[in-house]
C-alpha cells in the first residue's frame, strides 16, 4: 500500500509534470504523454495493487501461508513498478530540464524498484513460526509420524477423474471468452491481458479435472493426466507430514465438490468419500478424496506415513 500513499502524498505536494517521456529507442525518447495522463494510471494500478493487498489479507485465513507470500510480493512489485513509472518520468523530466533530454536510464529505475520493494515485501511478510508440538498434539495419536530406520517406502498411486470439474472449466472459459471479446473492443491491450487470463484459469480448472494422486520417497504428489496439462499441481514433502489418517470426505464439511481452500485446511473432492487427510506441519490439513474406496485409501495413507517415517529417520529424530 505504500507506492499509492506516495502517489497522493506526490498529488497534492507537486504538480504534475504537462509532458513526460513514455519510450525510448536510444538514449533520448521518442514517446510522450502528459503527466497526469501517467499519474492517473500509475495511481489506478498502484490503487488496485492495494485493495488486493487489503483482499489477500482477509484471505490469508484461506489460502496457503506461502502463496499469499508470494502474490503479496507481487502486488507489491507491480505497485511499485507503477508509482516508480511515474516519478521517474516526473522527476527525470523536473532534472532533465524537459521531457526531449530524459535518459533512457530513468526508464530502467521503475524495474530496479519493483524488484526491491517486491524483495522486501517478501522478506516482511513473514510467516509467524508453528510450534511443531502444538499441532502434532491435534494429530490422532495412531495417525503420527513415527521414525522408520529399515526398508524403503512401496509406491501407491490412484487416478481421479471430476467431471464438476470439467463442466466447471468449460463454464470458465465461455465466460472469460465473453469477457475478453468486449475487453477487446474498448481496448487492445486489455483485451489481451483478459484473453491471457481466460486461458490461465480454464487451463488451471482443466488440469484438476482428470488427476494422479502418487505417494513415493519423495512423499505426496497430485499431477494432472491431460495429454495437454501433463503438469504437477501439488506436492507434499514427506517432511512435512506429521500425521496421515483415512476419513469420509463429506463435501458439505470441507466446503464443496472439486478443489476447495479453507481455513486451515484445503481439499480436493470429486463426489465424497473415503480419503486421505494429511496433517502438514503448518497446521493445515490436506484432504484428498480416493474414489477406488477405502482400503485403496488406507492403502495410500500408509504408504505416505512409511514415506514421512523414513524421511523423519533421516532427519536424525531420536
Amino acid at each position: 500500500m505504500l507506492p499509492f500513499l506516495l502517489l497522493l502524498i506526490a498529488a497534492t505536494l507537486w504538480q504534475a509534470p504537462g509532458r513526460v517521456p513514455t519510450h525510448w529507442t536510444s538514449d533520448l525518447p521518442d514517446g510522450f504523454s502528459t503527466g497526469a495522463g501517467v499519474f492517473a494510471v500509475a495511481l489506478s494500478v498502484a490503487g488496485f495493487c492495494a485493495a488486493g493487498a487489503a483482499l489477500l489479507t482477509l484471505l490469508s485465513a484461506f489460502l496457503p501461508a506461502l502463496l499469499c507470500r508470494w502474490l503479496l510480493a507481487l502486488l507489491a512489485g507491480v505497485a511499485a513498478a507503477a508509482a516508480g513509472t511515474y516519478g521517474a518520468a516526473a522527476w527525470g523530466t523536473r532534472l532533465a530540464g524537459g521531457p526531449e533530454r530524459v535518459h533512457v536510464v530513468w526508464a530502467l529505475a521503475p524495474f530496479v524498484v519493483a524488484l526491491l520493494w517486491a524483495w522486501v515485501a517478501y522478506v516482511l511478510y513473514r510467516p509467524d513460526p508453528v510450534d511443531r508440538q502444538a499441532v502434532l498434539d491435534t494429530v490422532p495419536e495412531r495417525s503420527r509420524v513415527v521414525p522408520l530406520m529399515a526398508g524403503g517406502t512401496a509406491p501407491w498411486a490412484t487416478l481421479m477423474r471430476s467431471g464438476v470439474l470439467t463442466g466447471t472449466a468449460v463454464f470458465v472459459g465461455v465466460v472469460l471468452t465473453a469477457t475478453t471479446a468486449v475487453s477487446w473492443v474498448s481496448s487492445m491491450w486489455l483485451g489481451v491481458a483478459t484473453a491471457l487470463l481466460a486461458v490461465a484459469m480454464t487451463l488451471f480448472v482443466l488440469a484438476w479435472s482428470r488427476v494422479e494422486v502418487r505417494v513415493d520417497e519423495q512423499g505426496l504428489t497430485i499431477r494432472s493426466t491431460l495429454a495437454l496439462l501433463p503438469v504437477r499441481l501439488l506436492q507434499v514433502a514427506p517432511e512435512d507430514v506429521v500425521g496421515v489418517e483415512v476419513r469420509d470426505l463429506d463435501p458439505m464439511r470441507w466446503g464443496g465438490i472439486g478443489l476447495r481452500w479453507l481455513p486451515g485446511r484445503t481439499a480436493y473432492i470429486v463426489r465424497g468419500g473415503p480419503g486421505i487427510v494429511v496433517h502438514r506441519a503448518s497446521g493445515r490439513l490436506l484432504g484428498v478424496e480416493v474414489t477406488e474406496g477405502e482400503e485403496v485409501a488406507a492403502a495410500g495413507a500408509r504408504a505416505l506415513l512409511a514415506s514421512a517415517g523414513h524421511a523423519l529417520s533421516g532427519g536424525g529424530a531420536s
